[in-house]
């Protein structure tokens, strides 16, 4: 990871980083109406320029995909992990029957590139306005919920746009720093069998409570009247490295690190940490990782409204 001092690309320093994200091409009149009985997001009257986080789950809840929904006037693009967009491309296909709708597998075609850095980028083609879209050339330029930017589009396309931010390019080492401090969970670490979308902090930003029936639908709404996980995810500080998969101590019982990054003079986790009968994350204080005392930041998704609710 580079550094000027203690300070991070990406977290401290503005700078420019190329994904490795796949890209899924959704075209058709039913385009629309058909992705929002299968995701978890209400995308059934959703105008061009919106953005929405969203999961495809199976029926016990488990996700099968998760990323980004951007939609564009003739076209969606699911922004989702490159290892799943095959496999969603194909889903997607498989289960249109007679509606005009098709789902294809851009990712050869279509790019990512990120910027981000301490608060709102300023960036060629973004909008002011968190989770929106906009058409910039051949490709499109999405503000995130936190400020950051994202450009999407052909490969030329997208470096031509990056050429022209002259800032730092960062590696994957600084994305995986920013991406821990910022408390967004990732696909095969936190995302996986197993781990419901309550305890990852995903229900304000992936999912909408009172959208029709959807895969999955019974299993998040079980969970969210009736009960609280367990566990929550949380951003937590640590003095030296641990390993992913390690135990942590909080207050007398055990939750377990998922990721792990260099950040500064330490390091930056996320834990699924035990949440008390009210939902509150233990350890507010202090938490003990692998022998290594660590402090908790804050719970992810802590203050975001949930849509629906």
């Amino acid at each position: 990871m580079r550094h000027t001092g203690v300070m991070t690309l990406l977290v401290d320093t503005t700078a420019v980083t190329a994904r490795t994200d796949g890209v899924v091409r959704v075209t058709g009149a039913d385009r629309l109406s058909y992705l929002h009985t299968l995701l978890s997001q209400d995308l059934q009257h959703a105008k061009p320029g919106t953005v929405a986080d969203f999961l495809y789950l199976d029926a016990k809840g488990n996700a099968l995909a998760a990323g980004q929904a951007v939609v564009r006037s003739e076209e969606i693009w699911l922004v989702t992990p490159r290892e799943v967009a095959a496999d969603l491309a194909a889903a997607l296909d498989k289960f249109r029957f007679l509606l005009q709708v098709e789902a294809i597998d851009a990712t050869d075609e279509l790019v990512v590139a990120s910027v981000r850095g301490p608060g709102q980028i300023d960036a060629p083609g973004a909008r002011s306005q968190p989770m929106t879209a906009a058409p910039h050339g051949a490709g499109v330029v999405v503000r995130g919920r936190a400020g950051g930017v994202d450009a999407i589009g052909p490969g030329d396309w997208v470096s031509d746009w990056v050429s022209r931010l002259e800032l730092p390019e960062a590696g994957a080492e600084d994305y995986e720093a920013w991406r821990i401090s910022a408390g967004e969970p990732a696909w095969g670490n936190e995302i996986r069998p197993g781990r419901r979308a309550q305890e990852l902090g995903l229900l304000p930003t992936h999912v909408h409570l009172r959208k029709g029936c959807y895969p999955g639908q019974e299993s998040i709404a079980k969970i969210y009247n009736l009960g609280r996980p367990r566990r929550s995810l949380a951003v937590i500080e640590l003095s030296e490295a641990v390993e992913p998969g390690a135990a942590v101590e909080a207050e007398g019982k055990t939750g377990e690190i998922t990721s792990v990054a260099p950040l500064g003079d330490g390091f930056v986790a996320l834990a699924l940490l035990p949440v008390d009968r009210d939902g509150n994350v233990l350890g507010r204080g202090s938490v003990v990782a692998g022998g290594v005392t660590g402090r908790v930041r804050r719970r992810v998704g802590e203050g975001l409204p949930q849509p629906g609710a």
